[in-house]
Formats: structure tokens, C-alpha cells, sequence
């Protein structure tokens, strides 16, 4: 990734780091602007061309685009296909008809030449497509992942996870994008602009300079913690929250995040 050209070794004080965020970490309005294209374009795409029990409910942008974590260069999507809550009242119902459902969001996907390596995953279906970015010109390739889910709706979360706790491991798979508004909406609550840089600079450190690592989703619960157990302040130093995280996750073993809210 041309991200990894750029050295995050010469941070050594508060204004490089925030420099270094604006100039290498944040997205721009062009970039947000060829996402929502894409995304727009997709959603259409299936809700016009998936019929019957299989037509979706809604179509959820997800991941770090929706919960305004983004990093610059990580140029992928993830949408939500929910589907008919009268069709598919729990993940059971999913699980059944799940690769039937994948091969119908495939073969859409291949009616338009735009999407390329359309391919069924075990839980999604992947593609890629090509936009230009408004004004520059650029060209940017995304990646796209369509995850069906079953549509919870206002169903008490609590009850949700002990389902989930009970299910099979391939089952249990399949709550995650179906808790996509759970996610997202406890992500984006009440967080300060200063928490959201730290975050997308921790998981620009985590695509750059680690090989293993565990999802962004879970450093985000991470850093959210960690802000929590500080008082969650409005303004604080980055590189003082940064240090926290950097401390915290050197030692996994220690690590135990729990949320009350």
C-alpha cells in the first residue's frame, strides 16, 4: 500500500503527530465523496435486481466509513445486505438459506461490467471496482464485501448475545454483520474528534507496521475504553492517549475491556 511509503518514525512531538494524522491518516471530502458513490451504486443495484424472498430489507454501510474512523489508503467497503425480518426471523433461517442468498447477490453483481473477481466467500460475496476521484483525477480500486444478515430490528441486545453464545461456530459467524447497527451506533456515540484521530492512527499503525493483529473493531472497543476510564475528555494530548494504547496492548494477556453503557 502506497501508505507504507510514508514513515511514522520521525513523530516526536504532539504537532508532528498531528500533522502527520491530517496530511497521511485522514480522509478528504473527494475521498468520502467516491465512497458514498459506490455505495449508492450497490445498494441499487440489489434492491433492483433481487427479487422475492431474497430482496433486501435495507442495505447497511459498515466498518469504519459509517463510524467515521477511516484511514487514508484502505480503500474497502463493507455493506450489510438485511434481509426480510418476516423471511428471516433469526440466524437459523439465515444459516439455511445462506449460500442460496450469496449466489443471488452474485449473479446481480454480474450483470454490470464494472464489478470485476466477483467471487462467493463463505459468508460474503467480494468484488472489485474501479471510481475516479472527483477534481484529481485519481483512481481508486475498491474492494467491496456484501455480508448478509438477519434484521434484529429493536430486539433486546442482551438476548441477542446469549443466543449467540449458544450457536455453533459457523453460525455464531453470522451474527456479527447482523449486529452492524449495535456496532456502529456505539462507535460514533458521544466521541469527540480528538478520540477519532487517535483511533484512526492506531489503526494506521496496525495496517502499516503489524502483521498479526486483531480487528480494528476491537482496538476501537479498545481506545473507547481506555478514553472512558480516563473521564473521557473532550480535549487531551494524542500523544499521551497514544501512549496509553501503545502500553496497553504490549501486554494482550492483561488486556479486559467491559461496557456498561
Amino acid at each position: 500500500m502506497a501508505m507504507a511509503n510514508v514513515s511514522i518514525d520521525s513523530i516526536r512531538t504532539e504537532h508532528d503527530l498531528e500533522i502527520f494524522i491530517r496530511d497521511h491518516v485522514e480522509t478528504n471530502d473527494a475521498y468520502r465523496t467516491v465512497f458514498t458513490g459506490v455505495i449508492k451504486n450497490v445498494s441499487d443495484i440489489l434492491k433492483n435486481n433481487i427479487k422475492g424472498k431474497y430482496t433486501p430489507e435495507e442495505i447497511l454501510k459498515t466498518g469504519s466509513i459509517a463510524k467515521g474512523t477511516a484511514v487514508k489508503g484502505k480503500s474497502d467497503v463493507d455493506l450489510v445486505f438485511l434481509l426480510s425480518r418476516r423471511e428471516y426471523p433469526s440466524i437459523d433461517h439465515l444459516h439455511a438459506d445462506l449460500q442460496t442468498i450469496l449466489k443471488n447477490v452474485k449473479d446481480a453483481l454480474n450483470m454490470f461490467r464494472q464489478f470485476r473477481t466477483v467471487r462467493v466467500q463463505p459468508r460474503a460475496v467480494s468484488f472489485q471496482t474501479d471510481c475516479t476521484e472527483p477534481g484529481t483525477g485519481h483512481v481508486h480500486v475498491i474492494d467491496v464485501d456484501i455480508l448478509p444478515a438477519a434484521n434484529f430490528g429493536d430486539a433486546d441486545i442482551k438476548s441477542i448475545h446469549s443466543q449467540m453464545r449458544r450457536a455453533s461456530d459457523d453460525k455464531r459467524n453470522l451474527y456479527t454483520p447482523s449486529l452492524t447497527k449495535w456496532q456502529r451506533d456505539f462507535i460514533k456515540k458521544d466521541r469527540t474528534e480528538q478520540l477519532k484521530k487517535l483511533i484512526r492512527f492506531v489503526k494506521y499503525w496496525k495496517n502499516v507496521c503489524v502483521e498479526r493483529s486483531p480487528s480494528s473493531f476491537a482496538l476501537e472497543l479498545l481506545i473507547i475504553f481506555l478514553w472512558n476510564m480516563d473521564r473521557t475528555p473532550q480535549q487531551f494530548k494524542l500523544t499521551n492517549g497514544l501512549k496509553k494504547v501503545m502500553v496497553t496492548v504490549a501486554d494482550t494477556t492483561q488486556i479486559r475491556a467491559e461496557f456498561f453503557e
